[in-house]
């Protein structure tokens, strides 16, 4: 007969009919057709209907069809309900419940007209169906909807995979930007506040220090890390101000009268005004600790006088740690207090110069500041 001769010359599998006639287009012409039928006389027919695609594979055994599936995938399957050994059902459910075959659309080749077939065929997961005996206009009409419709899910998972690979890619991009340019930052912002540092000789690694204390201290009010890191680097710029003190007031030896100490004073405003109006949270946050690094807990500070949590809690965790290293650093009006000594004072000025708790928080760290104290050796 002539479709066993088909099936024997191609390996009793597939035929792969290359038609000359025009095809709809070069998308269509790569579609892969399986044609499932134990009639030959079905299968001739869909082929001739078909003669305008190129790539056709039948198979009058149900269980051989089934087979290939493992290791040649088609674009569409026409698919008799009714053949032995495996019922096109059984074929249907298999396809739609493989990861690898699920998107496969499935045509039924079917004489049933009872509601209870069709309705089964459809719940397993069938797109359409085609009625025997075949009208050409019908099966065509049916099957260029659904390659076509094939086609348009295949492009578009391939452009999101594309775009998953340039987001991805983009990403990776913007995130080596984003740390290039945070160190640069960083590496800016220090170098800024070294400038107006380096006037007073006796500070050594003083930014360092209060930065990393400030870390401590920051994480343990339960700041989140991204936080307790911007303030950190925040405070780098505490005393930026200190760049507009002459030099005979900031580098005095001896202690200050009063009306110079009014001028040093100063050094809060002059550094918020050069941080004033910043356009990003950091430089709003290095705002508050240059303006009211100095205020105290009980009203006493400056330059505003504020008391209690009035002062940002930012400005009261770097005015602390900031009391603790000027205290244990030579100045050159001063010699440096022991670490005993300099927690003493700051259990004393708790409630007075402190927040309580930030004092409560900085003796429970003792140990991570010694080790940062430790790391950044006082000159």
């Amino acid at each position: 007969m002539q479709i066993q001769k088909i099936i024997r010359e191609f390996d009793q599998l597939h035929i792969h009919l290359n038609n000359e006639i025009y095809h709809y287009n070069d998308e269509l012409e790569e579609c892969r057709i399986l044609i499932v039928d134990d009639y030959e006389i079905n299968i001739l027919v869909l082929i001739e209907a078909l003669k305008s695609y190129s790539k056709i594979s039948v198979s009058q055994d149900s269980k051989i069809a089934f087979d290939s599936l493992s290791y040649s995938l088609p674009d569409i399957v026409l698919l008799d309900l009714f053949m032995p050994d495996m019922n096109g059902f059984e074929i249907c459910k298999y396809i739609k419940n493989n990861e690898h075959t699920s998107d496969i659309p499935i045509i039924f080749i079917t004489s049933a007209h009872d509601p209870l077939s069709l309705s089964k065929a459809f719940e397993l997961g069938a797109v359409d169906y085609i009625k025997k005996p075949f009208d050409t206009i019908e099966v065509n009409a049916r099957l260029r909807t659904h390659l076509k419709l094939k086609i348009a899910e295949r492009k578009l998972k391939e452009h999101n995979a594309n775009l998953e690979i340039k987001v991805v890619e983009r990403t990776k991009k913007l995130e080596e930007k984003n740390i290039e340019l945070n160190e640069v930052k960083r590496e800016t912002i220090f170098r800024l506040c070294l400038a107006a540092e380096m006037r007073d000789v006796d500070t050594g690694n003083h930014i360092n220090r209060i930065q990393a204390y400030t870390e401590v201290i920051a994480l343990k009010c339960g700041m989140s890390r991204e936080e307790a890191e911007q303030l950190s680097l925040a405070s780098s710029m505490h005393d930026l101000g200190k760049i507009g003190i002459p030099d005979h007031i900031l580098l005095k030896p001896g202690e200050l009268t009063s009306e110079e100490s009014e001028i040093m004073k100063q050094h809060t405003v002059i550094g918020a005004r050069a941080l004033a109006d910043g356009k990003s949270d950091l430089l709003r946050v290095a705002h508050r600790v240059a303006l009211s690094h100095h205020e105290r807990w009980d009203g006493k500070g400056y330059p505003q006088g504020l008391r209690g949590v009035n002062i940002p809690i930012e400005a009261r965790i770097v005015g602390l740690v900031d009391v603790f290293d000027a205290l244990i650093s030579r100045r050159a009006y001063k010699h440096a207090f022991t670490v005993d000594d300099a927690i003493m004072i700051i259990l004393s000025e708790k409630g007075n110069h402190f927040d309580p708790k930030l004092v409560d928080i900085f003796i429970a760290s003792l140990n991570e500041i010694m080790a940062i104290k430790d790391m950044f050796s006082y000159e």
